[in-house]
């Protein structure tokens, strides 16, 4: 009977593992892509094991530069003190998952740009996915070279993936009312405050009693919870005060009634325990769309629809920026320029209308606007009958 050739190796997607049990204990190292590395690797470990009764920690040809996978150990140990817990959590998965796998075993001098090109290459993942896995891979390049393990950051030559910026789809005021007339009554108060705020939903998920102040119209957001977790808020400019509009008002006083004096948090599940995403999204959101007739969306559309609405209302773009706590007025326009009925004039008949027209009229029109533009001094220089302007029309 023929030896199984691949005996103690196990391939899960592309890359071929080390199985084997020591001293009671069930040992999976990740070997290689290549079988036939895979198979050297597996000999060299089994005859550690024959010797020593246990494989002995692989060392890099210099004692003084270490593999990418041992680098990896002591970076996220500092990185866990500086991050935030979600962060880290994406982290992790990154490099367990898609990083380690390929990169571990190699010594991180030995590292190219070629190497993570390739490595790039064969992710199976969208653009934005793949800029995801790449922010840990960054990282820890720049701890590398700043531990001068490496002289050069193979990591400076590689670019991320263009991601095309998805569309929105908020929600008209129609359709506003229509979906709060059919979403379930527990929550329709968690709803007209996203609505009308533009909170996300880490945000309002997190939101305490003691920073919803009816006395100075205003909630003030200083925390948010991200996967159960508590934390900080997402950026400088998302810790805020927000100005609650006659709707919220109303929302968050009938509000009191449920969950003030039973938790410090605003909103509460059927359990009495701070809402989840994933739980708002597939067992509230969703099915109050489908009920209303609505066309289906992410959680996330509540947001954009307060931005659109106040845009759409004519409320000032520097005003919204400050509600929905973005970085810059840049990110208001190049979002939600499209989805401004006032904006849409892309013809110019704004300008003739406003600007040219004016211009434009009869000849005894343009005298007449042009004798009265002889007299005006846009300034308080001007004088009447030797007097300044603004003293002739001071009250006596």
């Amino acid at each position: 009977m023929a030896k199984n050739k691949n005996h103690h190796l196990r391939k899960i997607k592309d890359i071929w593992y080390f199985e084997s049990m020591v001293k009671g204990k069930r040992i999976k190292k990740a070997l290689s892509e290549s079988v036939t590395e895979a198979r050297r690797l597996r000999d060299q470990y089994l005859k550690e094991i024959q010797l020593y009764g246990d494989i002995q920690q692989p060392q890099a040809v210099n004692d003084s530069v270490p593999l990418f996978g041992e680098l990896a150990k002591e970076w996220i140990k500092i990185k866990e003190k500086e991050i935030k817990s979600s962060t880290l959590r994406d982290y992790r998965s990154s490099m367990n998952y898609h990083i380690l796998p390929k990169l571990g075993n190699s010594p991180i001098r030995d590292i190219g740009y070629l190497d993570i090109k390739r490595f790039v290459g064969k992710l199976s993942c969208s653009s934005k996915r793949i800029n995801n896995v790449l922010v840990p891979l960054r990282s820890l390049f720049e701890f590398a070279q700043l531990s001068e393990f490496i002289e050069k950051n193979p990591m400076d030559l590689v670019k991320g993936f263009k991601v095309d910026k998805p569309d929105i789809h908020p929600l008209s005021m129609e359709e506003v009312n229509l979906f709060l007339g059919n979403v379930s009554p527990r929550y329709k108060n968690f709803f007209i405050v996203a609505f009308f705020t533009g909170m996300r939903f880490g945000e309002m998920s997190g939101l305490k009693w003691k920073n919803v102040d009816f006395k100075l119209g205003v909630i003030k957001v200083r925390e948010t919870r991200v996967r159960g977790e508590e934390g900080r808020p997402k950026t400088k400019k998302s810790v805020r005060d927000i100005t609650m509009l006659p709707p919220v008002v109303e929302a968050l006083r009938d509000q009191r009634k449920s969950t003030m004096g039973k938790s410090e948090y605003v909103f509460l599940n059927q359990y009495g325990r701070p809402l989840l995403l994933d739980t708002v999204n597939e067992v509230i959101w969703k099915p109050a769309l489908k009920k209303a007739g609505l066309e289906p969306r992410s959680l996330y559309q509540t947001r954009h629809t307060f931005a659109t609405l106040m845009l759409d209302a004519g409320e000032l773009p520097g005003w919204v920026q400050q509600m929905m706590g973005h970085e810059t007025l840049q990110m208001i326009h190049e979002k939600y320029y499209s989805h401004i009925k006032n904006y849409q004039r892309d013809d110019g008949s704004a300008f003739m209308e406003k600007v040219y027209k004016p211009r434009t009229g009869s000849n005894e029109d343009a005298s007449k606007s042009d004798k009265k533009c002889e007299n005006f001094t846009p300034n308080l220089h001007q004088t009447k009958n030797g007097k300044l302007a603004a003293e002739t029309n001071s009250p006596k």
